[in-house]
């Protein structure tokens, strides 16, 4: 899109920190030179694993395949026999038949072949199971640059038609989306945490425990209080992230009504000479662009979340606490001892 239709991604202007197309074009190009190396690297690799894997299976399978192939011999041989047999003791007949059309042909399949086939055939969809939320992530990425284009190409057509009342407007709600985004982004990825039973880090330190001292209180009697302390922490845990959630979309809920209003009572009228209706229909389809780009960038700001579901890295595992036993009480002294 740099290159052919003069637009750059905001992921792109964000590291080189200009619009120039030279410093562009220079940044792209040697990305570009990094994957296609990365690339042939790892194609290299890959031909690699497959000959280790091919040399690996003949070995490990050499004895068994001449065994196999030595009795596959054995049976055609004694097939043969039987045959002989039964035409040597069949009576001569004059009567002739056609050949038969039909013909069996023998293919050899190398077994070690079709083994390492199946092997590379299930890593690849092991592979392609296991990174679909990358190809998830690198398609959202390409689909936002793409509404960041149209987005920006919409701008340009409400300047040219907006009136100076609806430009005014344009500005001052400008601010308010950017702000909305932000809540957006807090309520949903805090509404997904909560369905995917991941804490936020300032939720998930609140740990109340303390040790209990077993030399006064009974073994029986100190579990249940330390399981009381798990109860107590997880229902915290449990109240502070659903009243976090209320304050989010609250905020949320108060500074979306306010938008919508905003652009409800949009100047549509004509005023002072002003053609408002062309202003009001490119600034709609602006705010439609602008709405499908916020919500490519929620996406992203949730993919963080999915790896964190996909690789089990959710962080509100908690330990179970379990009573000292006397074993544990006496210390290594008595255990080196022993």
């Amino acid at each position: 899109m740099g290159t052919e239709k003069k637009h750059w991604a905001k992921e792109v202007v964000r590291r080189t920190k200009q619009r120039d197309d030279i410093a562009n074009s220079r940044f792209i190009q040697k990305k570009i030179n990094r994957l296609l190396a990365n690339i042939a690297k790892a194609n290299a690799t890959i031909i690699d694993f497959q000959l280790q894997l091919i040399d690996y299976w003949s070995y490990a399978n050499s004895d068994a395949l001449a065994q196999r192939v030595a009795t596959l011999i054995a049976e055609k041989e004694k097939t043969n026999q039987s045959n002989a047999q039964i035409a040597s003791s069949a009576p001569i007949t004059t009567t002739t038949t056609a050949p038969s059309a039909i013909t069996t042909s023998n293919v050899y399949k190398d077994p070690v072949r079709e083994t390492v086939d199946r092997i590379e055939s299930q890593i690849l969809d092991y592979i392609y199971k296991n990174t679909s939320h990358v190809k998830k992530m690198f398609l959202s990425r390409i689909q936002l640059a793409k509404a960041e284009m149209e987005e920006f190409k919409a701008l340009e057509d409400f300047e040219q038609a907006a009136t100076p009342s609806q430009w005014n407007i344009h500005l001052m709600l400008k601010s308010k989306v950017k702000l909305y985004s932000t809540k957006n982004k807090n309520y949903s990825v805090a509404t997904k945490r909560l369905e995917y039973d991941i804490l936020p880090k300032f939720i998930d330190k609140i740990d109340f425990s303390f040790k209990i001292d077993e030399s006064i209180v009974g073994k029986d009697e100190a579990q249940a209080m330390y399981d009381q302390m798990r109860k107590t922490t997880k229902d915290f845990r449990t109240q502070a992230m659903t009243l976090y959630i209320q304050s989010l979309a609250r905020e949320h809920e108060l500074l979306s009504n306010e938008i919508k209003r905003t652009i409800e009572h949009f100047p549509k009228d004509n005023d002072e000479g002003f053609d408002a209706e062309a202003g009001y229909a490119s600034f709609k389809h602006y705010h439609e662009l602008r709405e499908k780009r916020l919500n490519l960038e929620l996406e992203q700001s949730l993919h963080f979340l999915e790896v964190q579901r996909v690789e089990g890295e959710s962080n509100n595992q908690q330990e179970e606490i379990i009573a000292p036993t006397p074993l544990r009480v006496l210390g290594p002294e008595f255990l080196l001892q022993q």
